[in-house]
């Protein structure tokens, strides 16, 4: 039988609820793990799961939290996610975390590949909501020049048509 952590990366929602029980291994460890899973359906399904059972949503690593892990591990947007961001932001995520390579939770959801960025809109709701969202924080850690905020009107001048909802949250924010 497969352990726990391997299921909730790579498995199915069913065989993930097979082999975990929440008694006998950590939930936050399991979403952690949870989100990186390939599958949409899948990832959705463990992560909200081990979230009911009681995983931290605002859980850190040295390098890495819930939401850089999320937005920053897959090329594309699953049909889940945005309503996942939500849920960990809600829960406690920090949406000003620097990951490892630099980059903040929103300079990561503007880079995840969508078809259009209306389906983004969920995680902007998320992330533009949280009261804590610093927009004046350097984009990266590379540029300690330019803040998030300079960056997100860049790319919204940029590629207009590609980024239309994004322009409404960052004009809503008043830049």
């Amino acid at each position: 039988m497969a352990s726990p952590l391997y299921v909730a990366k790579k498995g199915t929602f069913d065989e993930f609820r097979e082999v975990f029980n929440a008694e006998e291994q950590d939930a936050t460890d399991m979403l952690m793990a949870a989100l990186t899973n390939r599958d949409p359906e899948a990832r959705a399904s463990i992560c909200n799961y081990t979230l009911d059972k009681g995983a931290d949503a605002g859980a850190e690593d040295e390098d890495q939290n819930t939401l850089t892990v999320l937005l920053g591990r897959h090329r594309h947007l699953g049909e889940g996610d945005g309503d996942l961001v939500k849920r960990l932001v809600d829960g406690g995520a920090d949406v000003n975390f620097r990951a490892r390579l630099g980059y903040l939770p929103l300079r990561l959801a503007v880079e995840i590949r969508v078809d259009d960025d209306e389906k983004r809109r969920p995680v902007y709701e998320a992330l533009f909501g949280a009261e804590t969202l610093d927009l004046e924080l350097p984009s990266d850690k590379g540029d300690q020049e330019e803040t998030l905020a300079q960056w997100l009107r860049m790319i919204v001048d940029d590629q207009p048509d590609d980024f239309k909802v994004l322009d409404e949250f960052v004009k809503a924010k008043g830049y």
